[in-house]
């Protein structure tokens, strides 16, 4: 309504001057209509003021605010009060008054943090995997610049040092696992509650990430989990929380 009534008068405006080379009068503005765009005009350019929230927005003329006299009652100030506490601060560019958006890097690590923000912790081993009829126990875990098998070999990295994780499955349903089923899922460890890493895919046939045998009831089977970590974050382990993803969903388990 506010906007249509400006947009009247400055319509109004401009016939009158349009008006002016036939030799018509201006149109006269009543003092109300002259007060009511002058504090708009005012409140116009407090868009440039940053202390402003977003200028425009707020340019509105309250009951009796043009009266020499005004004051704002009790009332006034605590809306004005709650409005400003209910924002969001936003920075606002001094040349343009426009707000700023936020940096991509900023906007990067509030999606990290959704993603995190997604992963249960509370599992135990057997329920972080999720895999009916299967038990599953952590037995060790080893850090090796290099990991040798009798048929494999992952050499040393510079800088880096593997952590492999013991796993042990039992069936201890009584019909056999088919774990081709579950070939879809993922496994993240966190050391000390840092930054996950991403297990390592290996040609291994015991490696849980590509493992996809059948595990024949009452059967046991030894498996494997392969990081590759800095030197730095593997010095002094105090704890080790693995993440199990499938499904888009994440179960944490502290190992």
């Amino acid at each position: 309504m506010k906007i249509k009534r400006f947009g009247l008068l400055i319509s109004i405006m401009s016939f009158s001057f349009l008006l002016t080379g036939c030799g018509e009068p201006l149109y006269a503005m009543t003092e109300e209509e002259e007060a009511i765009i002058t504090a708009y005009a005012s409140k116009a350019v407090s868009k440039f003021n940053e202390n402003q929230t977003i200028g425009i927005a707020n340019a509105r003329v309250r009951t009796g605010e043009l009266d020499e006299d005004y004051s704002p009652d009790e009332k006034e100030e605590e809306e004005a009060t709650e409005a400003t506490e209910g924002e969001e601060q936003v920075e606002i560019d001094p040349e343009t008054g426009e707000p700023i958006a936020p940096a991509e890097g900023e906007a990067g690590a509030e999606g990290e943090a959704s993603e995190d923000s997604s992963a249960d912790g509370g599992y135990s081993f057997t329920d972080a995997m999720s895999i009916e009829g299967v038990e599953f126990t952590c037995s060790e875990f080893d850090v090796t610049p290099e990991y040798k098998t009798k048929s494999f070999l992952l050499e040393k990295v510079s800088g880096k040092k593997y952590l492999v994780l013991s796993i042990t499955a039992k069936n201890t349903s009584k019909s056999s696992v088919d774990f081709s089923k579950y070939a879809d899922r993922s496994y993240s460890l966190s050391l000390n509650g840092g930054e996950k890493t991403k297990a390592e895919f290996t040609p291994l046939g015991n490696d849980l990430n590509n493992y996809d045998g059948l595990l024949a009831a009452g059967d046991t089977k030894s498996l494997v989990l392969v990081f590759l970590f800095s030197d730095s974050s593997v010095e002094n382990i105090t704890s080790l929380e693995l993440f199990v993803t499938s499904e888009d969903t994440t179960r944490g388990t502290t190992i």
